[in-house]
């Protein structure tokens, strides 16, 4: 009489979380309108980023397992000591879209060199040899690179056109 073949071992929440915490996020970077490294005192500066859902398939115990990984928050690093922490990637500028629409900072002095980064915080869903997806317990957070900004400042001029 042949031996039973050895029982599957079980796959756990904490195996699926080290699993989504192991999977290479890409960073997000940060766009900044206006474009070039400057902007002004007192001025709206723009930030949005591209992060976007993606799906990693995984062998996990000889499960297969799909991971359905989305940006959650994102938390912008202005560079003066504030942040801002949003639901939105932002977007850029447009003609006509009300600036309430935009991630948008206005900084209260000139500054050079200033490091502005957006951190994307992910969650994940995830599901077991094609069955239904279920969310995973926590969330993974990925410091996105900085950039460099210069806040400068700009005096008014009133020029006539004759």
């Amino acid at each position: 009489m042949a031996a039973p073949a050895p029982a599957r071992p079980q796959l756990t929440m904490w195996i699926v979380q080290r699993a989504f915490a192991e999977v290479p996020v890409p960073p997000s970077e940060i766009d900044v309108q206006p474009p070039d490294g400057e902007t002004l005192v007192n001025f709206p500066t723009i930030f949005s980023t591209q992060a976007a859902e993606f799906t990693e398939s995984l062998v996990l115990l000889g499960y297969r397992v799909d991971l359905r990984i989305s940006p959650a928050s994102y938390t912008w690093v202005h560079g003066d000591g504030t942040t801002q922490t949003t639901d939105s990637a932002g977007r850029a500028w447009s003609k006509g879209v009300p600036m309430s629409e935009y991630i948008s900072h206005e900084y209260e002095k000139t500054a050079k060199g200033l490091g502005v980064r957006v951190d994307v915080t992910w969650t994940a869903d995830f599901r077991v040899d094609g069955g239904a997806w279920q969310p995973v317990d926590g969330t993974v957070a990925v410091t996105g690179p900085e950039e460099q900004l210069d806040v400068l400042e700009a005096d008014p001029l009133l020029v006539a056109d004759r």
